[in-house]
């Protein structure tokens, strides 16, 4: 049995007796005034509203499109909207069903192209060479169906940034807006599909001083980005059944790091999300409170569990340096953040080691 330092031990005594939980940042919207007409944007062409689709899920929902790539018209979302779905079911706005054939999914970017069963009327271009024909400032449209109420709602913005991959944009999107495309205002041509939010994080001073600056190009505490539709290098037919149980398996993993991490940071409640998690430390709370017990057994005991931890993460690194070889290339991109996370954590258990 290996040991770990004081600091450590005491740590992990605090979170055995802790009777708090942690929390969470969040935004509370708190209209002053009545809104108006004017407050709302509808400037997407009359014929391609009904490009956009509303997707809904067992667990959750999102937005579509229907888009040409090459010579092709399909059903375009991200795979993060399907994935973890047990079914989906995608609507028209004149709320036609849209039956679904098949599913490719991009190897290298959060993409899937749902096939169709038919030919929609309406559907968007999309842009060939995004980098050649839009430049930072340019206006864009993101419309999508925001915080999944079921309607397509239109949101102005521009263009931030481009990469190889992504598009950064700064048109306010909410959950929900996952799948929508982020179109050229100009030419109403597809230019990606709305993605992520990254919480901008200033723990390092040099980063804090450097938002400080006026001249500093990071304008918001969160940033926008979307995958870009000309950049995916290849597609893959996704068999569903394997999809979802890589899905499943990828969850799981996430769940036992986020609660691993929620003990790392004194969340009872987040921990308590999880039966291995919480029955672990729950024991310890246990074996604590056992009335003669010695210093050395309860030490032996946090060893114990702080090792099983250790051995778990360890475990969750492996599967994701192997999901390349292993998974569909989007659960392949999730895993290997997730990996990423994970080691972070397990070389801090690492350095409390006594060497």
């Amino acid at each position: 049995m290996k040991s770990y330092t004081p600091r450590l031990n005491t740590f992990l005594y605090a979170l055995v007796f802790a009777c708090g939980c942690g929390g969470t940042f969040g935004q509370v919207l708190e209209p002053n005034r009545q809104a108006t007409s004017s407050d709302y944007v509808d400037k997407l062409p009359a014929e391609k509203k009904s490009a956009m689709v509303v997707i809904i899920g067992d667990k959750g929902s999102g937005t579509g499109f229907f888009a040409k790539i090459k010579d092709n018209v399909f059903l375009i979302t991200n795979m993060h909207v399907i994935s973890g779905q047990t079914s989906i079911k995608a609507k028209t706005m004149d709320g036609t069903d849209v039956p679904i054939t098949g599913i490719y999914g991009a190897r290298d970017a959060d993409i899937a192209l749902l096939k169709l069963a038919e030919v929609p009327k309406a559907y968007f271009e999309t842009e060939a060479s995004v980098n050649t024909t839009n430049k930072t400032g340019d206006p864009i449209l993101i419309p999508g169906n925001s915080l999944g109420g079921g309607t397509i709602l239109q949101t102005e913005g521009k263009i931030v940034a481009l990469g190889p991959v992504k598009i950064e944009h700064d048109a306010p999107t909410f959950h929900g807006n996952s799948g929508s495309p982020i179109l050229n205002a100009v030419s109403w041509k597809v230019l990606g599909v709305d993605t992520e939010s990254i919480t901008v994080s200033l723990s390092d001073k040099s980063d804090t001083a450097s938002a400080q600056n006026s001249s500093s190009q990071i304008k918001s505490s969160v940033r926008l980005f979307g995958y870009r539709l000309d950049s995916v290098s290849q597609w893959e037919a996704i068999e569903w059944g394997r999809f979802a149980q890589q899905s499943k398996r990828l969850e799981d993993a996430n769940a036992y790091v986020t609660a691993v991490h929620s003990v790392l940071k004194h969340d009872l409640n987040g921990w308590k999300k999880h039966p291995s998690v919480n029955s672990a430390m729950t024991g310890l709370k246990e074996h604590v409170n056992r009335p003669r017990i010695s210093a050395t057994e309860i030490t032996a005991k946090v060893e114990t569990v702080v090792l099983n931890f250790r051995n778990a993460l360890k475990k969750i690194e492996a599967d994701a340096a192997d999901s390349s070889r292993t998974c569909y290339g989007y659960i392949s991109l999730r895993y290997q953040d997730l990996g990423d996370y994970a080691r972070t954590m397990r070389e801090f258990l690492d350095a409390d080691k006594i060497r």
